[in-house]
């Protein structure tokens, strides 16, 4: 089985002379095995090992025998480690995830922290042949698309596993053999987990149908990444040719996509819109979006998982992440500079020398026209504005000829005082706003 592992390490270019990988170490015997043979190739391949054990909390009193099982197993190896315990279902009841997906976003959490903790440029963990098969399948009843039937790869990112070329019966001859002592975790025998339900129900009637359908996946596998990692190159090639800029495209050209490219292009604009590698999109999700293209509304939108947030402006489509807008307040006028939102607004008080203002961007209030406070704000319903050559109408009117976008129209600062509306940034001042020369003004000047 070394040799094998060996192979495999080797055709996945899993590790180079001098790193440090970290093995992600349960205590049952994948994990166990894996140690053992990483730490017996170590001086041939030129690698430091450490090791990391995450207690989920889950299994009471058996979840701390693990771990002390752990700490003895390394201290007698000699094998650096790191332990740490995680509150799993307090995280999931917090979250809403189920406790199988908690479990596993705070397992990788940990390793990462560990990794780095020990200078680890590599993650090894234990998933083997039969766990690749039991992913296929697991997809499969989820209706996963292509990618979803890749099993597990070899290699994703810093993570490795040496161990997914080896049977899980060849991992359990292994460790007879070599006399490794492991930790039986109960749970895996309850099928009351569908991973379980497959392990125990389903993979036997498979094999007794074809006793190498765990092989035999594996070179499913192998072909479908092939022809995944091909669809993956074209619609990064589509991606570039359609973009307006990183998370933007134009409706109609998304929307000439056939299936197979449309939902891949999306989650590329997703994945650039989160800032994250690793993003998918549901079967649903993808019908949603391209709805949302078909759809008339100049300013629709969809809410997705993680923050995603997909909207129509106009005749584009904008994926981006839907952190919180903090909703601007008045702000009251005064001399000098100060801030609003994206805007700089600078503001002199001064008289005027009869000077004509053509700016959208500047504005000359008359101090003794002033109600109340003069303010900064974001538009009102109700707010209505004139302006030279148009007659007047509601600011919503006037946005929506202009083609602003619906999530940017609570942004624009208006200029009014406790009884009408002055002017507007980029649409200029109210022209029934007058002053005569020699009259004390506001000159206001709002600029991103």
């Amino acid at each position: 089985m070394v040799t094998k592992v060996l192979k495999t390490i080797e055709e996945n270019a899993m590790l180079t002379h001098g790193e440090c990988v970290l093995c992600a170490l349960s205590g049952g015997v994948d994990s166990s095995v894996l140690l053992d043979v990483l730490v017996k190739c170590s001086h041939q391949l030129g690698i430091r090992v450490c090791a990391a054990h995450l207690n989920h909390m889950l299994r009471g009193d058996d979840a701390v025998q693990d771990e002390e099982f752990v700490r003895q197993k390394c201290e007698s190896m000699g094998i650096p480690l790191m332990c740490e315990r995680a509150d799993v279902a307090r995280i999931a009841k917090e979250t809403g995830e189920s406790c199988e997906l908690a479990a596993r976003n705070v397992r990788y959490e940990f390793l990462e922290r560990a990794g780095k903790h020990f200078g680890a440029s590599k993650i090894a963990t234990a998933h083997n042949a039969n766990d690749n098969l039991e992913t296929i399948l697991f997809n499969i009843a989820r209706g996963s698309g292509i990618d979803g039937l890749n099993g597990i790869p070899p290699v994703r990112g810093n993570i490795i596993r040496p161990l997914i070329s080896v049977s899980r019966k060849d991992i359990e001859v292994y460790a007879k053999e070599n006399q490794i002592a492991f930790c039986e975790d109960k749970t895996n025998a309850e099928t009351v987990y569908s991973r379980n339900k497959i392990r125990h129900q389903i993979i036997p009637v498979m094999l007794d149908i074809n006793s190498k359908a765990v092989e035999n996946a594996l070179r499913s596998s192998k072909i479908l990444r092939a022809e995944s990692a091909f669809l993956n190159r074209a619609a990064l090639a589509e991606y570039k040719r359609i973009m307006l800029d990183a998370t933007s495209c134009k409706r109609d050209e998304i929307l000439k996509l056939d299936d197979a490219m449309f939902g891949r292009v999306c989650e590329i604009f997703s994945r650039h819109a989160l800032q994250t590698d690793v993003y998918t999109l549901e079967f649903c999700h993808v019908n949603d979006i391209r709805r949302l293209c078909e759809g008339a509304s100049p300013s629709k939108y969809i809410e997705l998982p993680r923050g995603l947030r997909v909207r129509c402006e106009y005749e584009k489509l904008v994926f981006e992440k839907d952190a919180e807008r903090s909703k601007l307040l008045p702000v009251s006028i005064s001399e000098g500079s100060f801030s609003y939102g994206e805007y700089t607004v600078t503001v002199k008080k001064e008289v005027n020398s009869g000077k004509i203002n053509n700016s959208l961007n500047t504005f000359i209030i008359p101090c003794d026209k002033i109600q109340g406070d003069l303010v900064i704000r974001p538009r009102k319903t109700g707010d209505e504005l004139k302006i030279k050559n148009r007659p007047s109408k509601s600011l919503k009117k006037f946005f929506i000829e202009e083609h602003i976008p619906k999530h940017m129209r609570d942004s624009v600062p208006v200029l009014a005082d406790d009884e009408k509306l002055f002017g507007v940034c980029g649409f200029g001042q109210d022209v029934r706003l007058s002053s005569s020369e020699g009259e004390y003004i506001f000159v206001i000047d709002i600029n991103k």
